[in-house]
């Protein structure tokens, strides 16, 4: 399978609870594909992100777009849940699994620890560890909003239960 497919599925954004990577990054790899663009909102299920810590459900919908690297392969939409440890200061700490589905009609599971912090972008390595590009990795840079008027509100009162963000991706 083409290794910037695999990379690509680990893009998606939206964690799970996880488990540790099946096997280490690539310390040096080249790209085989990415993605430039993409965009998401995730949503917290069972309660909200506050002040006091509390472990938390995740969803998160998405696409991706202008792809390259893989003949056929331009864009895609993905799901994802994270399952993580979440307060204001520290927005979410746990695996993610994203689910890819691409506009050729394959799909592929991608799977990593993802932890959000409020220094952003959250960079990090994600393994495809189902489906096209199994096996691959997929280098995932996440820009989640941070610092606007509704998530400061957010965490002074209710909670803060959803919000935007933007991605990119790069297959290894």
């Amino acid at each position: 399978m083409p290794r910037i497919v695999k990379g690509l599925v680990a893009l998606a954004v939206s964690a799970v609870f996880g488990l540790a990577p099946l096997t280490a990054a690539p310390a040096h790899a080249e790209s085989i594909g990415s993605c430039t663009g993409g965009d998401f909102r995730w949503t917290a299920v069972n309660g909200a992100i506050t002040m006091t810590p509390a472990l938390l459900t995740f969803t998160s919908v998405g696409r991706l777009w202008g792809c390259t690297g893989y003949d056929g392969i331009t864009g895609a939409t993905f799901t994802g849940e994270h399952i993580a440890w979440s307060d204001c200061m520290h927005p979410a700490d746990g695996p993610l699994t994203v689910w890819v589905h691409w506009n050729n009609g394959d799909s592929s599971t991608l799977w990593g620890p993802w932890p959000v912090g409020m220094a952003q972008p959250t960079v990090g390595p994600m393994q495809v560890v189902d489906g096209f590009g199994l096996g691959n990795w997929v280098r995932v840079t996440a820009d989640y909003e941070m610092m606007t008027p509704e998530l400061v509100m957010g965490c002074l009162g209710p909670g803060l239960t959803t919000g935007p963000g933007h991605l990119s991706a790069t297959m290894m």
